[in-house]
C-alpha cells in the first residue's frame, strides 16, 4: 500500500511595506495642447463622414485618446 505523502508546513507570506521614492513614479507626460485635441476632433469628424456624432463627442474621444497615450 502506497503512503501518502507527508504534509509540509507553509511559511506564511510577510508583505513588506516599500516607501515610495520619486525614482518609482512615472515621468509627466507632456500636456495636451487644444490645438493637438482640435486637430484630432476633426479628423474624428471627417472620419465619420460628419454624421452620427456631434463636436462635443469629437472633442471629448480626441482628447481621451490623446492623453492615454
Amino acid at each position: 500500500m502506497a503512503r501518502a505523502p507527508k504534509k509540509t508546513e507553509t511559511t506564511p507570506t510577510v508583505r513588506v511595506k516599500r516607501t515610495r521614492r520619486a525614482s518609482d513614479t512615472p515621468a509627466a507626460a507632456p500636456a495636451v495642447t487644444q490645438a493637438e485635441i482640435s486637430r484630432l476632433a476633426y479628423h474624428l469628424y471627417q472620419a465619420r463622414r460628419g454624421v452620427n456624432g456631434s463636436p462635443l463627442e469629437d472633442w471629448l474621444l480626441a482628447e481621451r485618446q490623446l492623453t492615454s497615450r
